[in-house]
């Protein structure tokens, strides 16, 4: 191979690593952003009225409205630092839905940052394990003390 075309080919080569460099970081800049706070949200509510996002933060606790012969559910999610955002929702809510528990929600938000209408709901959960007590804990012991696989 002659060394001009040798040349081009590494050349070519550069600019194509380049633009998949520059074009990377473009499209984290815009997703890299995993969660907004409330006030965050708040705060460019505006320009993210027309997009899907999430905003997470606590139940304040009080606020919950469950309505299940229609599956509808409202509560509003609060950064602890004054800010408040009402949110609907409607579909069964997670397992671990609770009031002063983590939430972060999936949906659109109004242009004036009042309210977010949801689309999924995702729980967070302590990471602490705490073995399980009370009553049921002892049947537990008990079933895992007659089970088939113990010697």
């Amino acid at each position: 191979m002659r060394k001009g075309i040798k040349n081009r080919w590494i050349v070519a080569g550069f600019v194509l690593v380049g633009a998949i460099t520059g074009l990377s970081f473009v499209s984290m800049d815009k997703n890299s952003v995993y969660f907004y706070t409330p006030s965050e949200a708040k705060a460019g509510a505006a320009e993210l009225s027309s997009d899907l996002i999430k905003v997470g933060g606590m139940v304040m606790p009080g606020s919950v409205t469950w309505k299940p012969e229609n599956l509808s559910l409202s509560f509003t999610l609060t950064d602890l630092k004054g800010t408040d955002i009402r949110v609907n929702f409607t579909g069964t809510p997670p397992d671990m839905f609770k009031e002063g528990q983590g939430v972060v929600c999936e949906g659109t938000i109004a242009p004036d940052g009042t309210g977010i209408i949801a689309r999924h709901l995702l729980v967070k959960h302590s990471e602490e394990y705490k073995p399980p007590h009370g009553e049921g804990a002892s049947k537990e012991k008990e079933l895992l003390e007659k089970s088939l696989f113990k010697e």
